[in-house]
């Protein structure tokens, strides 16, 4: 029960934090108004602000108490804190430097994962693209189908560092992919290049796979600078340059 409660204790200072409610720099409440308000023993505080410290959100020192530390601080692959900040809404900056990363990891993983692949690592790529294709009618489905497609690309590429990356990038994925994906209409652009993608890694072309890569995260980019534009947009305005 201790555990749950430890787990609930974090999660909801977690969400607290990352919505921006505590500024960089600021102390906490105390422990004894968290008690409070959270109906846990000071234990349980405690613990739970260790874990936050150990992810590079918070800080403590006997003279400042318990401060807050600035996103550049925090621990970005740690699939909880990515999950927390996406709660509130991702920044431009954030989702951007997301993209610049892909565009660093996956063109280079892509190339070895069509040098590399097993066979059984191929036949659960190509699954992975007939369950995409098929989940194209449902939004949030083709996200998550998404997603474990390119972890399946990247964990072909047989690196260790990649291999062990693999649960924070697929949280990362999942976070580009949410936000590219807010034009329904872009699922039917980006299924084509994902096909090109898979077929390349079964046939060991490895330029045909970097072109796809490129070319998927590329159209990424221009939807999601789409998107953020939009938001800066009046209702009305929005309304007007949605295509018919």
């Amino acid at each position: 029960m201790s555990s749950n409660f430890h787990a609930s204790t974090v999660d909801w200072l977690g969400t607290w934090i990352a919505a921006g409610t505590v500024e960089p720099g600021q102390t906490l409440k105390v422990e004894a108004a968290l008690c409070e308000e959270l109906g846990v023993s000071r234990t349980v505080i405690r613990e739970a602000i260790k874990t936050l410290v150990a992810k590079g959100m918070l800080e403590v020192g006997p003279k400042v108490g318990t401060r807050v530390l600035p996103v550049r601080s925090w621990n970005l692959f740690d699939p909880q804190v990515v999950g927390w900040l996406a709660k509130k809404g991702l920044p431009e900056k954030f989702v951007m430097d997301l993209l610049d990363l892909r565009r660093t990891i996956e063109p280079m993983a892509v190339r070895w994962a069509c040098e590399r692949a097993s066979p059984e690592q191929i036949t659960e790529i190509l699954a992975a693209y007939v369950e995409l294709e098929a989940s194209l009618g449902d939004k949030g489905d083709y996200n998550q189908a998404d997603q474990r497609f390119h972890e399946a690309v990247l964990a072909a590429s047989h690196n260790q560092f990649i291999e062990q990356m693999l649960p924070a990038l697929g949280t990362l994925l999942a976070v580009s992919f949410e936000v590219s994906s807010a034009a329904p209409q872009e699922l039917g652009k980006t299924l084509p290049l994902h096909k090109e993608l898979a077929d390349a890694i079964a046939t060991r072309d490895a330029a045909r796979g970097v072109w796809a890569c490129m070319s998927l995260i590329e159209q990424a980019t221009v939807t999601i600078s789409h998107y953020y534009a939009m938001r800066t947009l009046s209702p009305v305005t929005q309304l007007a340059l949605e295509p018919a």
